[in-house]
């Protein structure tokens, strides 16, 4: 999936940019003629088909206002753990969102709510036209595996629009000029919609997958069925009494292994700096390729992510509470550390970045960058390490990946469904496990269920930091508003910014919504 730039299809596939824009749909004259009637020819076009498919994800199709800049401010932003860098405060419709005084006009908003719904037109084309192919067009096998694919993405892009917006409308078959207008659906009617399609792609999908790095597999739809279980169980207009009964089992097949061959990663780092792509831990991960002679699919969120002392925009720092909880166990580390996780999720100014040649940033130690930068030696500061290369400085467009999903992720999610469904032991155990092998760090102390969610709860920070997860998890787990409050995000009200409401855009153009 690294050559996704090499998308042909792409423009015979783009029915419509949003999930509902009647003066883009009704230019196109025919509209989808082409498409419908002659593209989907043989086995070789339902593969580009379902590569147009993929290229949505994570909003990547827009590369500054989707992938590089709006997600990044949309889901780092609004974590209580982090804050605008010193060239964020340029940027005025950054500081919106950091501040919650953003309006349903906000390009990013709008952005990331349309190439979603341009990512579901594909995947439902596909489900569909692929569906109607006959056997001497495609083999069963491959039939089957790749609207298995498109199922799953499917639910990945309802899944998506659902954590970030409170209302969707579900769209379940390729946009036509009768259905462009649809109404909101109610959020169990979605989660419904998202479950059945992580059902049904697991059923359809081998352990193992396609050998090409990026496609989806039954793990991945088993740890996406599992993580909508869990955000519905912490959705008060939509939870069930057997939600985490049902992460349980979801999750289940992937610790046990019938799912997929799946292990933590000793070399904790590794996951994040391109230099141990799609490993043993990884069960979806989003593929990026420095640009060459047949294709140019990179990223600049290291930019974005380093500071400018290390050669990065300054977008984002971390804050100090981050550091403090991220310290909070002290430095039992079997090593004489923190929990070494500490260290390959921010850094900042301690004697572990200011030991020459040991553990220094791009080459230098903490108080030479922040000397040579601020003139200071910059003590209460920290910035996140997480999607950097080793080296930022004159590092333009490279391709480090970004994984969606990691095994550490089930692991903690299954940890947490068998706490909260009894099985509190169980749960100890996968804790012990990941502090171990990511952390250096002993046992838990935790015994009670009440204990062990806290410590859940402690070891999210620790693992998942600056994955996109806070935010959703603070939401799922009621703490929105004290998590703010202690951050100083006085702008804040779980009411008002627990979601994101519907775009202006969609409201226009869709006249079916267009009055709520």
């Amino acid at each position: 999936m690294k050559n996704f730039h090499k998308l042909v299809v792409a423009g015979l596939l783009a029915v419509a940019a949003s999930s509902c824009n009647d003066d883009e749909f009704i230019q196109q004259s025919p509209p989808d003629q082409l498409t419908s009637e002659n593209f989907w020819r043989n086995a070789e076009d339902a593969r580009s088909g379902l590569t147009a498919a993929y290229s949505e994800l994570e909003s990547r199709s827009n590369f500054w206002d989707g992938w590089q800049e709006g997600r990044p401010v949309l889901e780092y932003f609004r974590s209580d753990y982090a804050l605008p860098g010193p060239d964020a405060t340029n940027y005025a419709h950054w500081m919106s969102i950091f501040n919650f005084d953003y309006t349903n006009a906000h390009i990013f908003v709008d952005v990331i709510w349309s190439t979603n719904y341009k990512g579901l037109n594909f995947a439902n084309q596909v489900i569909s036209k692929v569906g109607e192919m006959t056997p001497d067009q495609i083999s069963d096998a491959e039939k089957k595996q790749i609207i298995g694919e498109a199922t799953f993405l499917r639910g990945y892009y309802h899944f998506k629009l659902l954590t970030m917006f409170e209302k969707i409308v579900v769209r379940t078959e390729a946009i036509t000029q009768q259905t462009l207008d649809k109404d909101l659906s109610t959020r169990p009617e979605a989660w419904g919609i998202v479950i059945e399609d992580f059902t049904t792609a697991a059923e359809m999908l081998d352990i193992v997958g396609n050998t090409e790095p990026g496609r989806a597999t039954k793990g991945a739809a088993l740890a996406y069925l599992g993580k909508a279980y869990m955000y519905k169980a912490g959705d008060p207009s939509s939870a069930e009494s057997n939600d985490f009964d049902n992460a349980v089992a979801a999750f289940k097949p992937i610790v046990e292994g019938t799912a997929g061959s799946y292990a933590l990663e000793p070399d904790f780092v590794s996951n994040f700096n391109g230099e141990n792509e799609n490993n043993q831990e990884s069960i979806f991960e989003l593929q990026f390729k420095s640009g060459d002679a047949t294709s140019w699919n990179a990223t600049r969120l290291h930019a974005f992510v380093g500071d400018w002392s290390i050669g990065g925009w300054g977008g984002i720092e971390a804050t100090m509470a981050l550091v403090n909880e991220m310290k909070s166990e002290g430095m039992i580390a079997s090593n004489g550390l923190y929990d070494n996780r500490l260290y390959a999720s921010v850094y900042f100014r301690d004697p572990y970045f200011n030991d020459p040649g040991t553990n220094e940033m791009q080459g230098s130690t903490w108080d030479e960058l922040m000397t040579t930068q601020y003139g200071s030696t910059y003590d209460n500061h920290a910035y996140f390490r997480k999607w950097l290369p080793n080296y930022v400085w004159d590092n333009s467009y490279v391709g480090v990946n970004v994984v969606l999903m990691r095994y550490a992720d089930v692991l903690l999610m299954y940890a947490e469904a068998l706490n909260e469904t009894g099985d509190t032991p169980g749960a100890i155990t996968i804790i012990d496990q990941i502090r171990d092998v990511h952390g250096n760090m002993p046992s838990t102390t935790a015994a009670t269920q009440a204990e062990v969610k806290a410590q859940i709860i402690h070891e999210r920070t620790m693992e998942l930091t600056l994955e996109s997860v806070r935010f959703f998890d603070l939401r799922r787990w009621g703490m929105l508003d004290e998590a703010m409050q202690a951050a100083g995000r006085t702008g804040f009200s779980a009411v008002s910014h627990a979601y994101l409401p519907v775009p202006l855009s969609e409201l226009q153009t869709n006249t079916a919504i267009g009055s709520n």
